[in-house]
């Protein structure tokens, strides 16, 4: 083998390499492509699994459920700082169903911290739900575990849609039976149960 002849076999198998890199580039845009036409669906098809509280697709008689996925109480006991995990749980139904608003009556639940379960006093409750602002308020009373009634102002603000529910944030100042004023925030779900 002479000298042009190894220079011939190294300029062929510099050719077969950058062919094959063109190859696998070609291959590499073509599934790049695939994937971006995959979320493009994706993103189109979302608002048709959308909640229909948010979507608009909703009627009088519908139930809904409000969990908490975690939340704080706080609030100054004796010149200390007292905190304390905060658990509401509340089912929820349609009675008008507006342009703007919806109205809701609260049906059941619980509002849990510092070791103190309140039960929802479900004839007095009632939730509002602004469409524009995607905001809600839910008041009414509620017993205390001595007995005492008291009353609560929650109020909300949607935070993320997804399939089948919204992320929410909520909040309120409590006084309690005690006249401990309690701060507490809460990261909550809304899913549709019935």
């Amino acid at each position: 083998m002479n000298h042009s002849d190894a220079s011939f076999s190294t300029a062929l198998s510099i050719e077969d390499l950058a062919s094959a890199k063109v190859k696998n580039m070609k291959r590499g845009n073509q599934l790049s492509l695939c994937l971006l036409a995959l979320a493009f669906i994706a993103l189109a098809t979302v608002p048709v699994f959308a909640e229909p509280l948010t979507s608009g697709q909703m009627a009088v008689g519908d139930r809904y459920a409000i969990t908490t996925i975690s939340g704080e109480a706080r609030a100054w006991v004796s010149d200390s700082l007292v905190t304390s995990p905060a658990d509401l749980q509340l089912r929820v139904q349609v009675t008008y169903v507006g342009a703007n608003n919806i109205i809701f009556r609260v049906l059941s639940g619980t509002l849990q911290f510092n070791g103190k379960v309140y039960s929802i006093v479900a004839s007095g409750w009632r939730g509002d739900y602004n469409r524009i602002s995607n905001t809600c308020v839910y008041q009414g009373p509620a017993m205390a575990p001595n007995g005492q009634r008291t009353f609560f102002i929650i109020y909300g603000h949607d935070t993320l849609s997804v399939q089948q529910g919204v992320y929410m944030r909520m909040s309120s100042a409590f006084r309690d039976e005690d006249r401990t004023l309690w701060n507490i925030d809460l990261k909550t779900y809304r899913f549709k149960i019935n």
